[in-house]
């Protein structure tokens, strides 16, 4: 899967990738709400990731700048089986915030949802203090489906309808 949109480029994250995350993950800000990982950590999330790729045919993507070819954050779609559903989600650095690229890079990550897969919505998953995202959850046109618990945190979960994509 590749996905190319105006200022971005989405491709599937590797293990090339574990440098260039934890780079991005090293800012708390940026990792505020979804907590630090150490290299193993970040190894085994990126492996998990890869094994999600190999499975379901989707999973968390690099957001790369194409005028520079900068890594600079992840997005994509994720199967969660404990909820039968499939987020979409988004974490960028710093450095980028403010300009639209998380909505972009999100959107994106939508419409290859509904294109590409049997779904009737897509979620994402966002603590309640989490401002920045939620705030990208309704640029996108998501609202919030119900509360709930995801790692042992209270989360709203927000979606987003097939038939009101956009």
């Amino acid at each position: 899967m590749l996905i190319e949109t105006q200022r971005v480029q989405l491709r599937p994250l590797t293990l090339d990738d574990l440098d260039d995350v934890l780079e991005m993950q090293a800012d708390p800000d940026v990792m505020r709400f979804l907590g630090q990982l150490d290299r193993d950590q970040a190894r085994e999330w990126l492996e998990v990731t890869t094994r999600q790729w190999a499975e379901v045919g989707y999973g968390r993507a690099a957001v790369i700048e194409r005028a520079t070819g900068r890594f600079i954050g992840r997005a994509g779609l994720r199967y969660w089986p404990e909820f039968g559903e499939t987020e979409v989600g988004w974490v960028l650095r710093r450095d980028v915030w403010g300009h639209g690229l998380a909505s972009e890079a999100g959107h994106a990550s939508l419409r290859w949802g509904f294109e590409n897969l049997d779904v009737t919505y897509i979620t994402a998953i966002i603590t309640p203090d989490n401002t920045r995202s939620i705030a990208v959850a309704q640029r996108l046109g998501m609202t919030s489906l119900r509360e709930d618990t995801h790692f042992g945190e209270r989360v709203t979960i927000y979606a987003m309808r097939r038939e009101d994509f956009a």
